[in-house]
């Protein structure tokens, strides 16, 4: 298996994650503006790509940069990108008025934000701990 093989599938999570901002962002925009609101599964879904991007991209492509320094532009260029296009994102959402408290969730949904919120606190933990 080849050492950047991870890349490639965090690169499909990425787009992904990206296509499920869109479809969200899409469905926000069926609503007036009043009506918008940023709920918590948009918080993890940031998270997802912060994450992601930094762990499954940024990171091994600096390692590999330093092994091989042809990968150094790349490592460049795919942080750049992963910066704006987080940016884009959050613009995106402030300019349809998105960032407004959340008007109608379950208390399901709290349970499970929370939950992975913790989940990723105890992983840091056993991962960087």
């Amino acid at each position: 298996m080849n050492e950047l093989s991870g890349i490639a599938a965090a690169a499909v999570l990425f787009g992904f994650l990206f296509a499920g901002f869109w479809w969200s962002l899409n469905r926000e925009l069926t609503f007036e503006p009043p009506e918008r609101h940023f709920k918590p599964g948009y918080a993890l879904l940031f998270a997802s790509v912060a994450l992601i991007g930094y762990f499954g991209l940024i990171s091994p492509l600096r390692e590999a940069a330093k092994v091989q320094p042809i990968l150094k532009h790349t490592y460049y260029g795919v942080t750049l990108g992963i910066v704006a296009v987080v940016g884009y994102m959050l613009t995106e959402f402030a300019h349809y008025s998105i960032f407004q408290p959340p008007k109608y969730t379950t208390p399901l949904e709290w349970v499970f934000a929370a939950a992975t919120i913790v989940g990723l606190g105890l992983l840091g933990l056993f991962f960087f701990g």
